[in-house]
């Protein structure tokens, strides 16, 4: 989409976030390009937060009366979201927030642990001063907001995304990209911070740092171990699951 038919679609875009019945979380930033996106990042806020749980059906006319918006963008914001795994579509009864069990995440995470692991030894061979700056500038900046008496776990977590992002582009491999792009996209990693003590949140930081530091040192062993390292210490760090 060209510059000018992104202005002249927000332009056109009446579409408002009104504050949830069952929330008392901020109002969000339109900044994204269309309805349904803001609709995706609305129900996934309240599925991290628990104001969805588990199992729970999601009504479409409901969530569009809420969001101010048609059941149009409600309806493909939940096909979008079944396909990255935050809802399952059951026929004739409509989207359900999906259940994971203990078994479910770690899974998620082992996987995860291998391939990233495979994308920070190539990433320390290949990567580029400006990815290394942004990397430890991510780091400063998860640093600051974790000191935070309430730190902000949505940020938090875009944060996140990008560093392990960064090193994948870095490592220069789109078959692993795409490998890992539904895994990191997914529920299971995106929630991932909202689940930390504080002290694990620390021990992430200082792994995220030591992580950069064998990049820039271009040591692909050391970084390769200490992606995994991580990956499996996050996954230990999860509130328990149901089996």
């Amino acid at each position: 989409m060209h510059a000018s038919d992104r202005r002249a679609l927000h332009a056109d875009i009446t579409f408002r976030m009104m504050p949830f019945p069952r929330s008392d979380h901020p109002a969000l930033n339109i900044s994204m390009d269309t309805v349904t996106d803001q609709v995706c990042l609305a129900i996934r806020q309240r599925i991290l937060r628990g104001e969805f749980a588990g199992g729970e059906f999601l009504r479409e006319q409901a969530l569009a009366d809420e969001l101010n918006t048609s059941v149009g963008p409600v309806r493909e914001a939940l096909d979008r979201l079944a396909a990255d795994g935050w809802l399952e579509l059951i026929p004739y009864r409509g989207a359900r927030v999906m259940e994971w069990t203990r078994e479910d995440t770690h899974e998620v995470f082992e996987l995860r642990a291998l391939l990233e692991a495979y994308g920070a030894r190539r990433a320390a061979a290949r990567i580029r001063p400006p990815q290394l700056a942004r990397l430890r500038a991510i780091v400063e900046q998860e640093k600051a907001l974790v000191r935070q008496a309430e730190p902000p776990h949505d940020r938090l977590g875009e944060l996140n995304l990008e560093f392990h992002e960064t090193i994948l582009v870095a490592a220069g491999s789109r078959r692993l990209q795409r490998s890992l792009e539904t895994v990191l996209h997914g529920a299971i990693s995106a929630r991932s911070t909202f689940g930390l003590s504080r002290a694990a949140m620390d021990k992430a930081l200082d792994e995220h740092h030591a992580i950069v530091d064998a990049l820039a040192n271009a040591d692909g062993g050391r970084a390769a171990d200490l992606m995994q390292i991580h990956i499996l210490s996050v996954a230990r760090g999860q509130p328990d699951e149901r089996s």
